[in-house]
Parts: structure tokens; C-alpha cells; sequence
């Protein structure tokens, strides 16, 4: 039986971890060892957690500070292939519930397409379908979730659900810690399908996500949190550059964000995202200055 290992990071959201926790109990196949990643931890966290046992092997590791999503799940990998050569990587978020065959199923669709990268169907609270794969514009490098599960093409995995095989990971290597958050995985899919691997989709392997209030209806309608908002522009504008995208399309694409924030008023955000996007330094002092923990890489 090919082994599997679960990554999941926590920051601030306890509840919601041990949550998913029970969820996986209940899985048709267990888990060689979840690997959980407390960003920020507190010592009021770790007593917490250690009030409860688990049917699978657990492993801890505590963060004084928060990096990033993917800083966070790149420990988790690393701990997964020393204890666990050669398993499959299951990121999964923190604030998900499995169905009990999600990883017999997702794990079945990676084994029968040989993919690099596989994904589950995400569905609401409120059992609306969610998506579980994305499509990028080929010019600005927006996304966008499917519309439905009927769909069969798509550029990327979401990260709520995304399984990585061991050949996959060795070749294409961990996530790109330029983000902090967003966008990592859709980097890490683009990197993936040039390094010769495909990427798959479970649509009978059904991941439950409370989903939070970053979703696309939210952001035309600039109801998003001004850090998340600032974020996500900039890690577009980011991704595209490192992918290869038209440098003339990425600014056009950032004239239109910025005259939308024009018309809501929302000067300071338009301030924010150029400075970020034209700095890193910036951007180091952005993700500080939001309780996160940054380092300058170029």
C-alpha cells in the first residue's frame, strides 16, 4: 500500500484542526503520520492540542512565528520525507472535513493517472459545489474556479485539497515561499506541468471547506479584508512574472484591479498594492506589519 502523509498548517484556529483531525480518524485509509504546523504557536495552543489523541501518528511542529502557508508546509514536507521516503504529500487545510474514502479516492485517481498533482471536489457547509481546480487567464493571470465538476480543463490544484507524488515532489522540489499566502500552489502546479507531470482531479474524493471570505463574488463586490485584498493582487502580479506571462498583460490587468479600488474609494489600497508590488523590501514590511514573518530572498 503506497504510503501516505498529511501535511496540515494551523495559525490561530485551533478548533478547526482538531476538527479535521477527527474527520481523518474516520478514513477508509489511514494516514502513515500527519504532520501538523502550528504557525505563531502559543503555549495556550500546545497545552490545547495536547489534550487529545489521535488513531494515527501525530507529529507536532511549533513555530514561534508565522512565514507562510507554504514556509509552513515545506516543514511538514521535510519531516514527511525524512520519517517517510518516498510517500505521497497530501496538503490539506486546517479547516476542511474529508469524507471518509477522500484519500482512498484521491489517492486511486493519482495511482490510475500516474499525475503529479491531484485534487479533491470542495464543497460548502451548505453542500454547494466548490471547485477544487482553477483556470488562470492566459493574459492577466486571474483564476478561477470551475464551474462545475463535469469540467476537465483546468490550470491548477487548489491547496484545500492537493496531493503530490513522491516523483513529482523530488523532481519539481518544495513550494515557493514568495508569497506568504495565495498563489503558491498555482505556482507550483505551472512548475509542475514543465517539469513533465499532469495534474489530476478526484471529483469523487468530496473535501468539506469552510470556506472564509476571500472568494471571487466577494473581492468584484470589494468586500475583502484590505491585507488579503492587497495580497492576492500582488501575488498575481508576482506569479505571472516568474511564470513567464506578457509584462504589458500584468500591467493591464493592474490598471483594471487599481481603477476598481478607484472607484470604491479605497485609495490607501491602491497605495499599499503598488508600493508591494514594486518592492520587496515593502512587501517584507507589509507581511510584518500584519503579524507575519518575511525573508528577502532575491
Amino acid at each position: 500500500m503506497n504510503s501516505v502523509c498529511v501535511v496540515l498548517v494551523n495559525y490561530k484556529n485551533k478548533e478547526k484542526t482538531v476538527d479535521c483531525l477527527r474527520a481523518l480518524e474516520k478514513s477508509s485509509v489511514q494516514p502513515s503520520c500527519v504532520y501538523i504546523i502550528d504557525n505563531a504557536s502559543t503555549e495556550e495552543s500546545r497545552q490545547y492540542f495536547w489534550t487529545f489523541t489521535f488513531k494515527f501518528k501525530v507529529r507536532w511542529i511549533w513555530n514561534d512565528e508565522n512565514r507562510g502557508f507554504a514556509a509552513a508546509c515545506n516543514q511538514g514536507i521535510c519531516a514527511a520525507q525524512g520519517d517517510f521516503a518516498g510517500s505521497f504529500i497530501w496538503l490539506l487545510n486546517n479547516d476542511t472535513l474529508p469524507e471518509a474514502d477522500a484519500l482512498e479516492k484521491i489517492l486511486s485517481k493519482a495511482l490510475a493517472t500516474g499525475a503529479g498533482i491531484t485534487g479533491s471536489l470542495i464543497k460548502k457547509a451548505n453542500g454547494e459545489f466548490s471547485g477544487g481546480v482553477c483556470v488562470i487567464h492566459p493574459k492577466f493571470a486571474t483564476v478561477q474556479r470551475v464551474s462545475s465538476p463535469e469540467a476537465t480543463k483546468f490550470d491548477y490544484v487548489e491547496g484545500s485539497s492537493f496531493l503530490i507524488s513522491p516523483e513529482c515532489l523530488k523532481k519539481t522540489g518544495l513550494l515557493s515561499e514568495d508569497y506568504f499566502l495565495y498563489f503558491e500552489e498555482s505556482d507550483y502546479c505551472m512548475h509542475a506541468k514543465k517539469n513533465g507531470f499532469s495534474l489530476a482531479w478526484a471529483t469523487d474524493s468530496i473535501i468539506w471547506h469552510d470556506i472564509g471570505s476571500s472568494t471571487g463574488s466577494e473581492i468584484a463586490k470589494g468586500g475583502v479584508p484590505y491585507f488579503i485584498d492587497c495580497l492576492m493582487i500582488r501575488n498575481r502580479i508576482h506569479f505571472g512574472f516568474r511564470n513567464g506571462f506578457s509584462a504589458v498583460s500584468l500591467f493591464a490587468g493592474l490598471l483594471i484591479s487599481l481603477g476598481l479600488r478607484f472607484k470604491r474609494l479605497q485609495f490607501s489600497r491602491i497605495a499599499t498594492i503598488l508600493v508591494i508590488c514594486l518592492s520587496e523590501r515593502a512587501f517584507k514590511k507589509f507581511i510584518e506589519k500584519n503579524g507575519g514573518s518575511y525573508e528577502i530572498r532575491h
